[in-house]
């Protein structure tokens, strides 16, 4: 990236994109590194555009508090206008809740108080923030900071009231995003306002408490109807008292719901003596962070100066604590060769760095493009095919050209996609509509070939069959057949006394023409795979344990014997053939499908697995580290604790035939020993684990997703998807 001045604000490199404008990370003349977000021309070429830009930077500026990341300048009169933010390093909250698990009571009121004061202090500017998400709250060493007013809106009573309270992106739309949008927000019944922050700080705090969204999860309609109609999934939170008070806070009525200062003064009487964000698994997260900063300006000093072929690192002399950084990092933007043995030097010198033996030469890949996807931690999916990449986020799937990231099309409503061969199969469930229904796609041009319909017309469901089919599906597909299972969940206590008596039930369906074949309906159960081999559609179930195997023949949907138990490994049942790999806490076992019977089993504590192709190695990872497993005998071929593998959005290791994903540090410098460095990717060998290429990722944490495919590597990090290319 080039650099570009914004005021007396230089740029060092490209955090992201997004439907405002453009992020970078910046340094002022007096060396404070901020964020410069620079308006799309577009927004600009707006007559009321600008004065609306004015007016609530004004009223954000205003905003003072230790919880809150200030506004520190703007020229909305600029030809691109652009706004500085403090920069705050740190995880993003749902970043933080899911390395560092769910918060007990005292923590989450330590929390719930600096939020609260954070929204105080925005609400008595007269403002709203009207999209507090965990996205938006940073966790940094000074406590949690609420971020990002992009569309914050003006309140009618408040201070910063002008001659319009239309707020920058415009009045009368429905801003925010699901699963933290107040139902006012969502209808419209009334104009949003402080309550509504209010709202989502409750689900936050949920959130925080379980590590799932209060209000479920899925395709957008369907969380919006839940925040509409359904009270909120609590169960988890530390104790009655704390679920009687988010109950208030995640009222649908807005005058049900508590005031900041009152959230501020209910928290602070619990909060514990030592804040959550001091904790040292916490403060190993930020660490990281700070980390990442200074390698974004020494990838960006390395590439503005130097180019961006990297033959290796460069020596690491003797230098000033990493958490200098913020200092001294104004010299990397104006000495290029200097500035990037300074940031290493930063980056090496704490007392707890283990050298491994450093990397002489490594070749580094090529980014190719970005592209704004949503964070797909919520309920999104990757793909990568032969020809294509799709993702699906927030109800809408696309495929993507793997080499450009231009979108080919996209299908809105969409719980699932599901691509084979030419075809691509969509779980379609419309706005307004009371059952899903299968929609097949070309997949080169997404026009449709054929759909089921609705649900309640299909032939073979009983006559006067009337109650509603649960709200979750899944959607398998053999040569000549897809199957459609609908249920409802029963992995929470909440969920079961809501969903008592929703059976699951089957749908078969003609592959070449969408025509109905048969229904089923089963027991009162949650599905938790779905699988298709041998002419046969495996239904594994589960309330709050693993229950029977379903086995339904394809054509048909004739139930065979089912096999007790069986859930537990949905692979494995008649007319199945291979081998497969399953996990427990202490072990992994290569497993006959036909048999059901263990080849081996080795001792390896809470693993995810992967197969390559060519069924000689198996890839293994945990908490501690990744390696490749002997796929006849199961044992270790080889094993390094230094990276950690990159994962599928379903939980498994990134590999493919020949290679192996990892994320770790700049190769040559070793992770501390809080954990490893996520300074970028790592390309290995999967027969001997060692290093093919590497790149540094923005944003990269142990947590983000990626496909691979092609020689190209794709990695959604947060909500910005990135692809690499090998050298």
């Amino acid at each position: 990236m080039g650099w570009f001045e914004f005021g007396e604000y230089r740029t060092l490199a490209l955090l992201g994109a997004g439907g405002m404008g453009r992020a970078y990370l910046a340094r002022s003349a007096s060396g404070r590194l901020v964020v410069v977000k620079v308006m799309h021309a577009h927004l600009a070429a707006e007559p009321l555009f600008r004065e609306r830009l004015r007016r609530e930077v004004r009223a954000a500026r205003a905003v003072t508090g230790p919880f809150t990341a200030a506004v520190l300048d703007a020229e909305p009169q600029a030809p691109l206008p652009w706004l500085a933010v403090e920069y705050c390093a740190g995880p993003t909250l749902s970043e933080a809740v899911a390395g560092c698990g769910p918060l007990a009571a005292g923590d989450l009121a330590s929390l719930g108080a600096a939020l609260a004061e954070a929204l105080t202090a925005i609400h008595t500017v007269g403002l709203a923030h009207r999209d507090l998400k965990p996205a938006n709250v940073l966790i940094t060493g000074q406590g949690p900071r609420v971020i990002d007013f992009g569309i914050a809106k003006v309140l009618g009573d408040g201070p910063a009231s002008g001659p319009s309270n239309e707020a920058l992106t415009g009045s009368g739309e429905m801003l925010g995003s699901t699963g933290f949008m107040a139902p006012e927000q969502i209808t419209y019944a009334t104009e949003p306002g402080a309550s509504c922050d209010v709202f989502a700080l409750g689900a936050l705090l949920a959130l925080a408490a379980t590590g799932r969204n209060p209000h479920g999860g899925g395709t957008a309609p369907q969380i919006v109807y839940r925040t509409l109609h359904e009270e909120p999934d609590l169960a988890g939170v530390p104790d009655e008292e704390w679920a009687a008070f988010l109950t208030r806070c995640l009222s649908k009525r807005p005058d049900g719901r508590p005031t900041a200062t009152e959230v501020l003064d209910w928290c602070a009487a619990r909060a514990g003596e030592r804040p959550w964000w001091e904790r040292p698994e916490v403060t190993a997260l930020i660490d990281g962070h700070e980390k990442a900063v200074a390698r974004r300006i020494a990838v960006s000093a390395d590439a503005d100066g130097e180019g961006a072929t990297r033959a290796g690192p460069p020596p690491t002399p003797a230098g000033p604590s990493r958490r200098r950084v913020f200092a001294w990092a104004g010299a990397v933007a104006t000495t290029a060769a200097a500035g990037v043995t300074t940031a290493i030097a930063l980056l090496g010198d704490e007392p707890t760095t283990r050298r491994q033996p450093v990397t002489s030469s490594w070749r580094t890949g090529t980014a190719l493009w970005t592209r704004e996807v949503g964070a797909l931690e919520y309920g999104g999916a990757l793909t990568r095919t032969a020809d294509a990449l799709y993702v699906r986020f927030d109800g809408t799937a696309r495929r993507l050209d793997p080499n450009t990231g231009a979108v080919a099309w996209e299908f809105e409503d969409a719980a699932d996609a599901l691509p084979s061969g030419d075809t691509v199969y969509v779980t379609h469930r419309g706005t307004g509509s009371s059952s899903p229904e299968v929609v097949a796609l070309d997949a080169a041009n997404g026009t449709e070939r054929w759909r089921t319909g609705a649900l309640e017309s299909n032939p073979y469901r009983p006559y006067g069959f009337y109650s509603p089919d649960g709200d979750s599906t899944l959607l398998a597909v053999t040569r000549r057949t897809a199957c459609l299972v609908t249920f409802a969940k029963y992995d929470t206590s909440w969920a079961r006394r809501t969903n008592q008596g929703q059976p699951w039930r089957a749908y078969g369906f003609d592959l070449p023409t969408g025509a109905p074949l048969w229904f089923t309906s089963g027991t009162a159960a949650q599905v938790t795979a779905l699988n298709a081999a041998g002419g046969r559609f495996a239904l594994a179930s589960a309330t709050e344990r693993f229950g029977p195997l379903y086995v339904l023949h394809e054509r048909s949907g004739e139930e065979e014997p089912s096999i007790r138990d069986g859930s537990a490994t949905p692979e494995v049942h008649p007319g199945a053939r291979g081998t497969r790999y399953y996990t427990t806490q202490t072990s992994v076992r290569r497993v006959n499908l036909a048999t059901g019977k263990a080849s081996w089993t080795r001792p390896l504590e809470q693993a995810s697995v992967a197969p390559l192709a060519g069924d000689e190695l198996v890839v293994a990872a945990t908490a501690d580290g990744l390696g490749a497993l002997d796929a006849a005998g199961g044992d270790r071929r080889w094993w390094r604790d230094d990276v950690r593998a990159l994962t599928t959005t379903d939980g498994r290791p990134l590999a493919d035939a020949t290679a192996i994903y990892a994320t770790g540090p700049r190769p040559g410098v070793s992770a501390t020993s809080s954990g490893t460095s996520a300074w970028g990717i790592h390309v290995l060998a999967a027969d001997t684990g060692r290093l093919r290429w590497a790149a540094p990722v923005d944003g990269l944490t142990t947590l983000s997703y990626a496909a691979a495919g092609d020689g190209l590597v794709h990695v959604c990090t947060s909500a910005t998807l990135q692809t690499f290319r090998g050298p």
